[in-house]
Order: C-alpha cells, then sequence, then structure tokens
C-alpha cells in the first residue's frame, strides 16, 4: 500500500514537471532547464526516508525530454545599433620622421642658400616637415640655440669657445657638419675705377691697414703699387668709408680670423671674433650696417667704401669684388675652382663633430697653399643636440642628409655659393649619423 502511494506522488509530481516544462518550452528554454532543477531538488526532498534515491531517475528523464517537436524559439529582437557614418576613405597616412616643423637660425652667410635649399627640399618632401631659417646672424643664432629657442643653429666658423665651454660644462651632447662651401669677398665702390674698366687688387696686409686706420686715401702708394699700371691714376683722392657688420657675424669672425692671420699688428691689437673694435669708425671714416644685406646695401650706396660680404651677396647683387693676393702671391677672386682648391686641402684636418670648431678656418681653411687657392674661404657649420628628442633628431637628419646629397647639386645651388669638396661632404655625412644611432 506504502508503494501505491509513493508511486502516486510521483506520479503526480512528474505530470507537473511536464507540465511546467510544456508551459515554459515554448518561450523560453532557459526556464525550462531552470524549473527541471528545481522540481528534482523538490522530489528528493519529499520522499520518504525509506524510499531509494534512485526513484528521482524516473523525474530527471522525464523532465529533460524536449516536446516534440521543438517550437523554432522566436528570435529575440535585436536592438537596432545606432548607425556609424561610413567614413569616408582615408588615403594611408606618409610617415613622418619627426615633428611637423623644425626652426633654425644664425648666420646670414649661408641664408641665400638655406631658403632655396628649405623651399627645394619641402617640395620634394611634400611638406611633411617644414622647415623655418631666421638670418639674425651667427652669434645671436648660437645663443638662441644654446638657450634652446631654436632646433639647430648656423654659424660661419662653428660654435664659439664661450658656448663649446657651456656646451661642455653642462654636459650637452651635440654635432657640428659643414654643411656649403663659402667665401668672404672684399667689396668696394670706387666710381672712377669702374668707369675706367678697372679692378681692384688688395693684399690682406692692406686691408688690415685700412680697417686700422693707417691708410686713410684710395690713392695711397701702398695700394697704387699693386694695380696694374694702366689703372693706378684712376685711384682717387678720396678718403675710404670703411664698412663692417653691426651685429654678432659670423662672416665678420672669417673676415677677422684673415687678417689676425696676416698682420701682426692686427692679430695684437683687434684679434677676431663675431664683434669686434673698428679703429676706422673712431676717426669717424666708418661704420656698421646689420646683416650682409646691410653691407652690401651700404658700400653700393656710398661711393668710395670698402666692406666685407659673403660673396654670394657680392655676386647677387653686382658689387665689385677686389681679387686678393694669396699665399703664393697671385691675386685671385673667389669661385667655385679657387674657393674648392682651399677647402679639400682642408678637409683630411677636419676635426671631430664634438671638438671645438670655433678656429676651424684659421686653423685648416685661410691662406692655404696653391697657387689657385682664394685666401678668405670657410664653410658654414650647422649644429644641433644629440640628446634632444628622438623626433626632433630624426627631423634634422632628414634635412640635413638632404642637404648633403641632393642639396649639393648644381640645381640646388645659389649662384655664388659652392658644394663642399667631396671629401668634406663624406666626412659630414658620417658625423650626421650621430643623430639616428643615438
Amino acid at each position: 500500500m506504502k508503494n501505491l502511494k509513493l508511486v502516486a506522488v510521483v506520479g503526480v509530481i512528474a505530470a507537473v514537471v511536464v507540465l511546467s516544462v510544456v508551459g515554459f518550452t515554448a518561450t523560453q528554454n532557459q526556464l525550462v532547464r531552470r524549473e527541471v532543477v528545481t522540481v528534482t531538488e523538490r522530489v528528493t526532498v519529499t520522499q520518504s526516508p525509506a524510499v531509494p534515491v534512485t526513484v528521482t531517475t524516473p523525474v530527471v528523464v522525464t523532465v529533460t525530454v524536449t516536446p516534440t517537436p521543438t517550437p523554432t524559439p522566436t528570435p529575440r529582437p535585436t536592438p537596432t545599433p545606432t548607425p556609424t557614418p561610413t567614413p569616408s576613405p582615408t588615403p594611408t597616412p606618409t610617415v613622418t620622421i619627426g615633428p611637423t616643423s623644425i626652426t633654425g637660425g644664425g648666420a646670414t652667410f649661408v641664408n641665400p642658400q638655406m631658403q632655396l635649399w628649405i623651399r627645394r627640399f619641402m617640395e620634394v618632401t611634400g611638406g611633411r616637415t617644414s622647415v623655418n631659417y631666421q638670418s639674425i646672424g651667427s652669434g645671436a643664432g648660437e645663443a638662441k640655440w644654446l638657450e634652446g629657442a631654436l632646433d639647430f643653429g648656423v654659424s660661419d666658423i662653428g660654435i664659439s669657445k664661450a658656448g663649446y665651454q657651456k656646451l661642455v660644462d653642462g654636459r650637452r651632447r651635440f654635432i657640428q657638419i659643414p654643411i656649403i662651401a663659402g667665401s668672404v669677398a672684399v667689396i668696394y665702390n670706387i666710381p672712377e675705377f669702374a668707369r675706367a674698366g678697372c679692378e681692384l687688387r688688395l693684399s690682406g696686409e692692406l686691408v688690415a691697414d685700412i680697417y686700422l686706420g693707417k691708410i686713410i686715401k684710395w690713392n695711397d702708394p701702398r695700394i697704387a703699387e699693386l694695380q696694374d699700371s694702366k689703372c693706378r691714376t684712376y685711384l682717387p683722392d678720396k678718403e675710404i668709408y670703411g664698412v663692417h657688420r653691426s651685429d654678432g657675424s659670423g662672416t665678420t669672425a672669417l673676415f677677422t680670423m684673415y687678417l689676425t692671420l696676416i698682420s701682426k699688428e692686427w692679430a695684437e691689437k683687434i684679434s677676431y671674433g663675431y664683434t669686434v673694435t673698428w679703429p676706422r669708425d673712431q676717426m669717424g671714416l666708418g661704420e656698421g650696417a646689420r646683416g650682409n644685406e646691410g653691407v652690401s646695401a651700404k658700400v653700393l650706396n656710398t661711393p668710395h667704401s670698402i666692406g666685407y660680404v659673403e660673396a654670394a651677396y657680392a655676386i647677387q647683387q653686382k658689387i665689385p669684388v677686389a681679387f686678393v693676393r694669396n699665399r703664393e702671391g697671385r691675386f685671385v677672386k673667389p669661385d667655385a675652382t679657387t674657393v674648392s682648391e682651399a677647402l679639400k686641402r682642408a678637409a683630411v684636418d677636419l676635426p671631430g663633430p664634438q671638438e671645438f670648431w670655433g678656429d676651424l678656418p684659421l686653423k685648416y681653411y685661410m691662406n692655404r697653399e696653391g697657387e689657385n687657392t682664394y685666401p678668405i674661404v670657410g664653410t658654414p657649420v650647422a649644429f644641433m643636440y644629440l640628446d634632444a628628442p628622438r623626433e626632433l633628431r630624426l627631423a634634422l637628419y632628414e634635412f640635413f642628409r638632404w642637404v648633403l646629397t641632393e642639396g649639393q647639386k648644381a640645381e640646388n645651388i645659389v649662384e655664388g655659393f659652392i658644394p663642399i669638396p667631396e671629401a668634406l661632404r663624406v666626412k659630414a655625412l658620417q658625423y650626421l649619423e650621430a643623430l639616428i644611432s643615438t
């Protein structure tokens, strides 16, 4: 009798379970499975202790059978996603080396050439890295670079002794590289000479004495004896007006280095530097002008004047340029041949990129041997930090590598400037690699 009761109870429970399953299966299979577990647990609790545990097996079997046919579950409504606008096709990004722009400044000497390089570089590279160069003079360029206001500086002679000492004291890492060959031309404005078709000849000693105030007039016998015999009488009895740079200038440093090398009196009294004292000014026979541009304009507009500028300015402005006596006693003008002759002889002596270059022209470039060498030469020097952010170093590397390769080709050289000799160019490229290897 007890067994019959148990069967009846189990049957009722199974029926309830089946009804529950049927009721929920059509709508949510997840709920069917949860109900099965719950009912099975209730069966286990309801059983009499005397009933074997296996009695629950029919319940489990009955509950887990999915009713036939299985209705296709109604798909759960999928929320309509917020429409995402289809982006316009994006061009493949250009890999940019370094930041979007780099800024340098310094020598006015190299400004015409630098501006052409920048324009051509940005045309070739699509302007992915823009370059700006400020023609503010070598001294100002070095100072601003040391302050961190410029990404690179350019000087006609390399970093000055004072600037170099600051770098050493601050343990800054940097490089210097030559970027173009250049020369300082001695310019003049002697209307009488020009009308006679004559060209002026000078020696370094005479130029030093003019600026020292020891030679006053153009028809001084020491000047006259150097001229072609047919031109001597055209030297006017006029005071020489000496024009020089008023700002801190690498061109002045190059010019005064040459005078220091040639004239013992100049070396003892004046020496060389970005700025120096000009004895002729104290006599009222001279004045300063800002930049190569200013000196060029002043000489052009001042009859019987003399001055000094980067040779390219003289050529572009069509200012008469003096022949200067070289080490072999020959009178030569600055041009591609005479300047390259001097520099290629010095390439083997070029110091390392982190050494002191402030007297480089004085020791290695100027007044070199050779009949066809021009004596007042230099190479504008670019300097940049090796401990700058990597993006900046990569941008500098890209620009200056172009300058030392494509930039040295004839179509990328301003009239009056001269590509650096191959031996110097190869060394400069080697030095430049430090920007990307650190």
